[in-house]
């Protein structure tokens, strides 16, 4: 396994190198979507470098609910195509590329309704399973089970009792989000891409019509540079619209950016060895075994204040819970 260091000496020269000679691909933002069109870059034999503003990871790529899932609820939708290429990427993510940040995950699906309800959910979750081991990286994973109301509560005994008639446990995988794009980054500059976190774009250079470089300056220690590319890759995510607008006019993009919130539950407060997945009014709820906790969530609602640190609302008054 190819690996790399990205210590102090090592940032201080990539900068110095990225800003010594023009490279083919200069990608902005060191995210999943950063890291990854780094190392694709570089391992098809192009000079490429990766500045990042903050750390590696420090967006939205380590704030994820740490699932690698081939969608299940897609297959309701009737979206094949797209379950059927995350099933893929989740096999060769848990059998190849990254078996030591992916690891298998248990989640229960509760059955409300007797008959129906367990032929239609089974079918579903039997489809998720035959799809991926269609895709011949499938076999790292344990195929659904069906389970009574009573070994269902064995499992996860803080389910009521009269919550439930029974349910179905399925497999999907979990990861260190922000540990997998560290190792990617890591990997690409193992490869002789040129990485520096800490790394501001504060503009771009352009001859023309053509963007043709970027003014990145060193948050550490307030030195500028020039850093000339041949082409420019905005990975900022919902940073996308504040990166295009520092070239003066709006992209073909637009990114609205939403927030979701995850709780995180001790582990000794839910009794269950098991992970959950639980039909909401509009979507569904994952509760999420993580290490001593568990990650209970998520939200999707629109955001416009800060990105970099979007605080959960203040409760109120119609705020309510229950088990």
């Amino acid at each position: 396994m190819r690996t790399a260091t990205l210590g102090p000496a090592e940032r201080a020269e990539a900068l110095a190198a990225m800003a010594e000679r023009e490279l083919d691909v200069l990608v902005v933002g060191a995210g999943v979507v950063g890291a990854g069109t780094a190392l694709d870059a570089v391992t098809r034999g192009l000079s490429t470098g990766i500045v990042e503003a903050r750390d590696w990871a420090s967006g939205t790529s380590s704030r994820s609910s740490k699932l690698i899932h081939g969608g299940l609820r897609y297959l309701e939708m009737l979206d094949f195509a797209l379950v059927r290429e995350a099933l893929k990427e989740r096999g060769l993510l848990l059998e190849r590329l990254a078996p030591h940040l992916v690891k298998p995950v248990p989640f229960l699906y509760p059955l409300q309704h007797k008959g129906w309800e367990r032929f239609y959910a089974g079918s579903g979750v039997a489809l998720y399973d035959a799809m991926s081991l269609s895709s011949g990286h499938g076999r790292g994973l344990p195929v659904h089970r069906h389970l009574s109301r009573k070994g269902a509560l064995r499992v996860a005994p803080c389910l009521r009792k009269d919550a439930l008639v029974g349910a179905l446990q399925y497999y999907d995988a979990q990861m260190d989000d922000a540990r997998f794009v560290t190792t990617l980054v890591r990997t690409a500059a193992s490869y002789g891409a040129k990485a520096a976190s800490r790394a501001r774009v504060t503009g771009f250079l352009r001859e023309g019509e053509r963007v043709v470089g970027a003014r990145v300056q060193d948050v550490e220690a307030g030195a500028a540079y020039e850093i000339r590319a041949k082409q420019i890759v905005n990975a900022t995510g919902v940073w996308t619209d504040d990166t295009q607008a520092l070239i003066g006019e709006r992209g073909q993009f637009h990114v609205r950016a939403s927030k979701g919130i995850h709780l995180v539950v001790p582990k000794d407060r839910i009794h269950s060895t098991t992970g959950l997945i639980l039909r909401t009014e509009k979507s569904v709820l994952f509760v999420i075994p993580w290490g001593r906790h568990w990650i209970v969530g998520t939200t999707d609602t629109d955001w416009d204040l800060d990105k970099a640190h979007p605080p959960p609302p203040a409760p109120t008054s119609t705020t309510s819970w229950s088990t």
